[in-house]
C-alpha cells in the first residue's frame, strides 16, 4: 500500500487502544468536587467502569484536582455499574455505563465537563510527581 493510502485510512480509521489513550490524557477534573462508583464485581459489563476508575485515580489526571473526593461502592446485586459526579455547581451527572465501552465513556465524561473529548497525540515534556 501507499504512503498516500495509509496517510488517508489513519484519518478514518482509530486504533481503539490509542483513541481510548488520548480521551484519557484529555481527562481534566477541575470542575469536579466528587465521583461516586457503583459496582458489583462480578457483573458481566464492568470492565468500562474499571477502566474510568483507574484513570481518574492516574497520578497526572489527580494533579489536575487534588481535592477531589472519590468514593467507591462495591455491592453484591447484580446490577449494572454506575457513577455519579458532582461538579463544583452541584450539578450531577449519573452515567450508567452498562453497554459502553471505556473510550465512549471517558469522552463522554469529557465532553459533560467542559474539556475537549480527546487530547494532544504526539509526546509532552516530562512533569515531575
Amino acid at each position: 500500500m501507499s504512503q498516500f493510502w495509509t496517510k488517508i485510512r489513519y484519518g478514518v480509521r482509530w486504533n481503539p487502544s490509542e483513541r481510548l489513550a488520548l480521551a484519557t490524557r484529555a481527562l481534566n477534573l477541575q470542575k469536579v468536587k466528587s465521583i461516586d462508583i457503583s459496582m458489583d464485581p462480578l457483573h458481566h459489563d464492568n470492565l468500562s467502569i474499571r477502566t474510568f476508575w483507574h484513570s481518574i485515580m492516574a497520578p497526572k489526571v489527580r494533579l489536575t484536582n487534588p481535592n477531589v473526593r472519590v468514593k467507591t461502592d462495591i455491592r453484591n446485586d447484580r446490577k449494572a455499574p454506575f457513577f455519579v459526579a458532582t461538579l463544583d455547581d452541584g450539578q450531577k451527572l449519573h452515567f450508567n455505563t452498562e453497554n459502553m465501552t471505556a473510550m465512549d465513556l471517558i469522552m463522554n465524561f469529557n465532553r459533560l465537563t467542559g474539556q475537549p473529548e480527546i487530547g494532544k497525540a504526539g509526546t509532552r515534556p516530562r512533569t515531575k510527581i
